[in-house]
């Protein structure tokens, strides 16, 4: 079992989340890929990801509550709610385990169904 990040800044615990959840999502039969949001295409645009962000990822902490969004696209021989339900379920407990914050909301969302 991995340790926790020990005192991590917020900056720190935000690219953990994202790398964590990234890796996590990507685990999942049925996930093709992660898909860039409108944050990423913006980066792109203006030269390069910014350093910590992971494509198709997102995160943020609003009271206490870190919140992780995970954008993808689903394999065509797998149903596309069982996909986003085991997601959410894998993002949520490897983010608690490598970040050691407990209150976590994953919100998932499919961009294309059925590649």
């Amino acid at each position: 079992m991995r340790q926790p990040a020990q005192r991590a800044s917020s900056r720190e615990m935000s690219v953990l989340a994202r790398t964590t959840a990234g890796g996590a999502a990507l685990a999942v039969p049925g996930v093709v890929d992660l898909q860039p949001g409108l944050l990423d295409a913006v980066a792109q645009v203006s030269g390069g990801l910014l350093p910590g962000r992971v494509p198709g990822v997102t995160t943020r902490v609003l009271d206490g509550v870190l919140h992780v969004d995970v954008q993808f696209r689903a394999a065509a021989d797998h149903r596309v709610l069982d996909v986003a339900r085991a997601v959410r379920t894998a993002v949520t407990a490897e983010v608690r385990e490598r970040t050691g914050h407990q209150r976590v909301v994953v919100h998932v969302l499919v961009t294309d169904a059925g590649v």
